[in-house]
């Protein structure tokens, strides 16, 4: 006797039902979409701890930021892009050795661009299409009461802070920390220069356990710069957490800059190396000490030059009452 089994008659599919469809994925957005930082902290649970309570301390903050801080001796990255509004980007490398130690170039394809350097005495800027031709120089010791502010309102060695390193000053007055939105905080510092008492609003990301922003002001409430700082990675040979997305703005001067950097090498510049914090020469670029009280500028957007102030031993390479274009 044969047995044949027959396969079971195959039932057809109830159709889903639009609106049971609807509601489901109104329901999957409303979890999402309840607020911009729910969502952020649900992505971020899964990915990685929160480096700071919702109720931290500002002694809490100080101790984590700090500690990030002095983790790091230096940083270089020969894999960074430099943008800058309405050019092209260039291919950037990028040195930082706190406290003032900086070196920033940027090439394109037909050479080097940008000069940015700093090292434990002075500071310099050039650049390549600059008319007349220039390599601008000051002293930090002479920059607070220079002209050297209509290019950089704030000190050079800010761009280190900007780059990730910055450190609290528990010497000077703090407040805080005062709620922003989300999971950050804000903490306000102050701090005596000889233009009068300088505010800085610096934003702490308590999940980063990071600083993401930086806010420097006037005695008079000025926005002088701004920095920004996002796409944090944990280096794992310092422990170090540091940003590789970096804005810098300068609103008096209408000047800003974005920095990609692929890959940060930590503490792996030589103590030794001076090479790379001694300002270079380039030829047909004289040096333009912009401590100089004499000097005048004609800057972008038609913004006023201060008041020259005498800087004792300060000498300039123009003569009293050129006028030097920055472009």
């Amino acid at each position: 006797m044969n047995f044949e089994i027959q396969p079971a008659a195959r039932q057809p599919r109830r159709p889903i039902r639009a609106s049971f469809a609807l509601t489901a994925l109104g329901l999957l957005m409303t979890l999402f979409a309840a607020g911009g930082a729910s969502c952020n902290q649900w992505v971020r649970g899964y990915t990685q701890p929160r480096m700071l309570p919702a109720t931290a301390t500002i002694d809490q903050i100080i101790t984590l930021v700090n500690d990030n801080a002095n983790r790091v001796q230096s940083l270089q990255s020969t894999q960074a892009t430099l943008s800058l509004p309405g050019a092209p980007s260039l291919r950037a490398t990028v040195a930082l050795a706190p406290p003032r130690r900086l070196r920033l170039r940027a090439s394109s394809l037909t050479g080097a661009e940008l000069d940015l350097g700093s090292n434990d005495d002075l500071f310099w800027l050039w650049v390549a299409r600059n008319q007349p031709p220039a390599t601008f120089v000051c002293r930090h010791d002479q920059f607070a009461m220079s002209n050297a502010r209509q290019i950089l309102p704030v000190e050079p060695e800010w761009l280190i802070d900007a780059a990730g390193l910055a450190r609290f000053d528990t010497t000077q007055p703090l407040e805080g920390p005062f709620p922003v939105h989300g999971d950050r905080v804000e903490i306000r510092s102050h701090r005596a220069m000889p233009t009068g008492e300088v505010t800085q609003i610096t934003v702490v990301d308590q999940w980063e356990g990071a600083i993401v922003e930086q806010d420097v002001y006037n005695p008079q409430g000025q926005l002088l710069a701004v920095a920004r700082a996002s796409g944090f990675q944990r280096d794992a040979a310092s422990g170090a957490n540091l940003p590789h997305s970096i804005d810098v703005q300068w609103p008096t001067t209408q000047l800003s800059f974005h920095l990609d950097i692929s890959g940060w090498v930590v503490n792996g510049i030589p103590p030794d190396n001076l090479t790379l914090w001694t300002k270079p020469e380039y030829p047909g670029f004289p040096n333009v000490d912009l401590a100089d009280p004499h000097l005048q500028f004609a800057v972008p957007g038609g913004i006023q030059p201060v008041t020259p102030v005498t800087v004792p031993g300060s000498a300039g390479i123009y003569p009293p009452g050129a006028t030097v274009p920055l472009r």
